[in-house]
């Protein structure tokens, strides 16, 4: 049983990114992603075969594992504080007063980008369900500027020109905003 008031357990039934991705996308766009269904290969799926769509996380793994065990240890869900401190520090982050400080970065697309390439070569490798629509959602945590997302938009269009099957869309989550990069008319929208 899920206590909510607690984080999500290490093992559900369930990927809470590709539920995020389907409640994000019903409400923003309604009239196309009605009913999403959750599956698999590609994660989420219009019923009527219209939109395929892919959902995968372009975060630091280990800003997202020291997140983890702070949030696990704040629930005192963890046997080992001490082990979880060490594992959090091994991470590049660091746990004072009660406060986690996240490892230090950039804000740059290449996660995004990296993402993007991975999720295009299992697109167009075998046994992979092909849609009119093939979409992918990526969550990142980075802060992006118009000329960011204008430059990610015509390196994803560059990197599919010579692919068989290619991405209708690409949605970006971000801290401050939501992108709808347009990769078939080379245009982009902000939420």
């Amino acid at each position: 049983m899920i206590n909510k008031n607690e984080p999500l357990p290490d093992h559900t039934n369930k990927d809470y990114y590709e539920c995020y991705a389907k409640v994000v996308l019903e409400e923003l766009y309604p009239k196309e992603f009605l009913n999403l269904e959750i599956t698999d290969k590609p994660d989420l799926e219009t019923k009527n075969g219209e939109y395929g769509i892919e959902v995968t996380n372009a975060r630091d793994k280990d800003q997202m594992n020291a997140e983890n065990l702070y949030s696990r240890i704040s629930y005192n869900k963890v046997r080992n504080v001490t082990r979880a401190l060490e594992k959090i520090k091994k991470c590049g982050c660091k746990l004072e007063g009660g406060i986690l400080s996240g490892k230090v970065g950039t804000d740059s697309f290449d996660l995004i980008l990296s993402a993007f390439n991975k999720k295009l070569k299992k697109l167009n490798r075998k046994g992979y369900r092909y849609f009119k629509r093939n979409c992918l959602f990526i969550f990142s945590d980075i802060y992006a500027d118009d000329k960011m997302i204008t430059k990610a938009v015509k390196d994803m269009q560059q990197s599919q020109i010579n692919t068989g099957k290619n991405f209708y869309k690409v949605f970006v989550w971000l801290p401050k905003c939501f992108c709808c990069l347009n990769l078939y008319t080379g245009s982009y929208e902000i939420y």
